[in-house]
């Protein structure tokens, strides 16, 4: 986070699923260890949280009482596009000034900040941008008063890196995170995947990264417009952290998790330097396309 920005570390995702239960079988088949299972009376949804050692999460929400207005979103969210990522959060030091930044450079957002419903247990404060302004992907800013949460069970050697998105509107979602602060790493082209990217290095080693398909006769850059031509923009695939990715890939495969392949080197265009990277099969994931990745640098800073 520069000193200018207001947003800060990456510290989640939210994905709205059909079958809850269902979903969290196949997250832990991922490896990912549930930390807490609740209802959130006020806003009418069950919420399954993964929580990590840094405080940051991933949540599996489904709306089950559409009287309220959350589960009755949700629900609807659930019934349009199947399991999906909802939302993606970024933390912020002051709630305040993110909502006064914001209307300063006319980001479109849901009213003003709420607190967290009691049912969270948390003091904590929340501002959601509109899909349209992150060219796609609702996005929730949010301020912890007690600091990063914390749980009794947490998936060891993980960690959310960086959110991908493919946005509807490219211009729009730069412009949005420029606002907000953030500055942007040079944009770069993989020519072998068909498609270039703009990273933004977040705080907390974290990132947010807007892809854009630039030929469609490979593999990654027809997907990519698939998801923009199914009214699918937005959350496109979130990037896992981890120790060794060369050893989950083995026991992915001891277990029949299906995987696009092997664990491949990162191309020489990467922000991060050497990594390893490995591609989860959509089926084993609802609702996110997910990617590990092993950062081979000595280095525990992004290269920019």
């Amino acid at each position: 986070m520069t000193p200018t920005s207001i947003i800060g570390r990456y510290v989640g995702l939210a994905i709205a699923v059909p079958d809850l239960t269902a979903a969290v079988k196949q997250y832990s088949r991922l490896g990912f260890v549930l930390s807490d299972l609740a209802y959130r009376t006020e806003w009418g949804a069950k919420v399954a949280t993964f929580g990590f050692d840094d405080g940051s999460y991933l949540e599996l929400i489904s709306g089950v009482d559409t009287t309220k207005r959350n589960g009755a979103a949700i629900a609807a969210f659930v019934e349009r596009f199947g399991a999906r990522t909802y939302l993606s959060c970024y933390d912020v030091a002051d709630i305040g000034a993110a909502y006064d930044r914001v209307r300063e450079a006319r980001i479109d957002v849901l009213g003003p900040p709420q607190l967290a419903p009691e049912s969270v247990g948390e003091r904590a404060e929340m501002l959601w941008l509109k899909p349209a302004a992150m060219g796609g992907a609702f996005t929730q800013l949010l301020q912890l008063h007690d600091g990063p949460r914390k749980f009794e069970k947490t998936t060891p050697g993980t960690r959310p890196f960086t959110q991908v998105l493919v946005a509807s509107d490219v211009d729009s979602a730069l412009a949005t995170l420029t606002g907000l602060g953030a500055i942007a790493n040079p944009s770069y082209d993989v020519p072998e995947w068909g498609l270039s990217a703009t990273v933004f290095e977040l705080a907390g080693d974290t990132n947010v990264e807007i892809t854009v398909p630039t030929d469609t006769t490979q593999p990654q850059g027809a997907a990519l417009q698939r998801a923009l031509d199914s009214g699918r923009a937005g959350h496109y695939m979130t990037t896992f952290e981890v120790d060794d990715v060369d050893l989950l890939a083995e026991r992915f495969a001891t277990a029949g998790v299906k995987t696009l392949g092997p664990p491949t080197d990162s191309p020489t265009q990467s922000p991060w330097g050497p990594c390893r990277q490995l591609w989860v099969h959509p089926a084993e994931s609802p609702g996110t396309f997910v990617q590990f990745l092993t950062r081979l640098s000595s280095s525990a800073e992004p290269h920019s």
